[in-house]
C-alpha cells in the first residue's frame, strides 16, 4: 500500500518545470524509493532506473567519460538512480549528465546514515 506523501507534488512539478537534478535524501527505509517508483508510474516519461547496488550499472555511472554515459542515457527523458550514495564520482558525473544533456530530467535517492 502506498501512503500518498506531501512532497510527492512537488518533486513532480519540479521535475516537469526544472532543469536541475532533484535529489532525494532520507534514512534507510523510508520509502524513498517507493515514493520515486509511484511517481514514474503516474508519469510516463521514457526511463531509465539504475541502482548503486548493481555493479554493471556502477561501472557505467563512474566512468566520467561522456561517450559511455551518452551511450546509457541516449533515448531516455528521465534518469532514476537510486542508491546513487553507493557510486564513485557519482558528483561530477551527475554534473556531466546534466552540462550535456540539459533537457534530461534526473533524480536520485541517497541515504543518510
Amino acid at each position: 500500500m502506498f501512503i500518498e506523501r506531501s512532497i510527492q507534488n512537488q518533486i513532480v512539478e519540479r521535475l516537469k518545470t526544472s532543469n536541475k537534478i532533484v535529489v532525494i535524501y532520507g534514512a534507510r527505509q523510508v520509502g524513498k524509493t517507493t515514493l520515486v517508483k509511484e511517481i514514474l508510474k503516474r508519469k510516463k516519461w521514457k526511463t531509465l532506473s539504475l541502482s548503486g547496488d548493481r555493479p554493471n550499472e556502477l561501472k557505467s555511472l563512474s566512468s566520467q567519460n561522456l561517450q559511455s554515459l551518452k551511450q546509457l542515457v541516449e533515448g531516455y527523458e528521465l534518469i532514476f538512480i537510486d542508491e546513487a550514495q553507493r557510486i564513485p564520482n557519482i558528483g561530477i558525473n551527475l554534473k556531466i549528465l546534466h552540462d550535456e544533456f540539459p533537457d534530461l530530467k534526473i533524480i536520485a535517492t541517497v541515504t543518510r546514515s
